[in-house]
């Protein structure tokens, strides 16, 4: 059976100095997101080995429902507000699932 769902990950690099600013930004993102239709899964994660790389972990029950996501207002607010924290743009990558 085709599972629609989704699985986005968001690849952030984030200015040291502006850590804890981006983190809360992201934990709130998150937890206004998990309670969006359509989202099951929405974390954020920060690599053990370089504390400035902060990943998104989200999954999402259709195209439908992660593209509505990305032109809901609060991403859009969010968006604004970590750019000026970044290092670079950034990188957005959706997966689905190729197991039987």
């Amino acid at each position: 059976m085709f599972n629609p769902s989704l699985l986005v990950v968001v690849q952030l690099t984030v200015d040291r100095a502006a850590l804890v600013t981006a983190i809360s930004l992201l934990q709130d993102l998150a937890e206004r997101s998990r309670s969006e239709r359509g989202c099951s899964r929405f974390e954020v994660l920060q690599q053990a080995a370089d504390p400035g790389q902060l990943v998104t972990v989200e999954r999402w029950d259709s195209e439908v429902a992660a593209d509505a996501h990305m032109r809901s207002p609060h991403v859009k607010v969010l968006l604004a507000r970590l750019s000026p924290l970044l290092l670079h743009e950034p990188r957005f990558a959706r997966y689905r699932s190729v197991e039987r």
